[in-house]
């Protein structure tokens, strides 16, 4: 276990203090770990992983990669600056995001798990009414908890496993 990479937000409420320096995290992330554990978020300041701002290149380049596989609508935003992040700095991502593992495996870019195995195949989604079952290639939104509604129907949408 060493902080060498970029770490999600899993490795950082989870790892043991000394295991995260070395590593790098994105800025956004901050808001999530002052939400889920405020005494570790404020022990950060002073030790810990080096918090860095995600370029707007990496970040364009992130989000193709996930529109590519099909997972952008099940990222959040973090999830997409942590990627983007990873990308920039051409390091391991460490996460046990299923997503992320799936786009970091199709864009053949190094990526660990922080407790978990992980993924062992690469998997696409696409977007299906929950109404007339009509597929739509892809996920295009990166809200992970409204997939849309569909333009035949009005039905919710969902995301499917291709």
């Amino acid at each position: 276990m060493t902080g060498a990479g970029v770490l999600d937000t899993a490795a950082l409420l989870e790892w043991p203090l000394d295991a995260l320096v070395g590593g790098f995290c994105a800025h956004s992330q901050m808001s999530e770990i002052e939400t889920h554990d405020p005494v570790r978020a404020q022990l950060f300041e002073s030790q810990g992983p080096c918090f860095e701002s995600v370029s707007a290149d990496a970040l364009a380049q992130a989000k193709d990669a996930a529109s590519a596989t099909g997972d952008i609508s099940g990222l959040s935003n973090v999830d997409l600056d942590v990627l983007a992040l990873a990308l920039d700095k051409q390091l391991p991502l460490v996460t046990d995001d299923y997503r992320l593992q799936n786009i970091c495996s199709y864009i053949d870019h190094p990526w660990r798990g922080v407790i978990q195995d992980g993924v062992t195949e690469v998997r696409k989604h696409h977007l299906e009414c929950r109404g007339c079952k009509r597929v739509f290639p892809g996920a295009i939104s990166s809200n992970k908890d409204n997939h849309g509604t569909c333009p035949d129907c009005g039905s919710k949408m969902r995301l499917r496993r291709q």
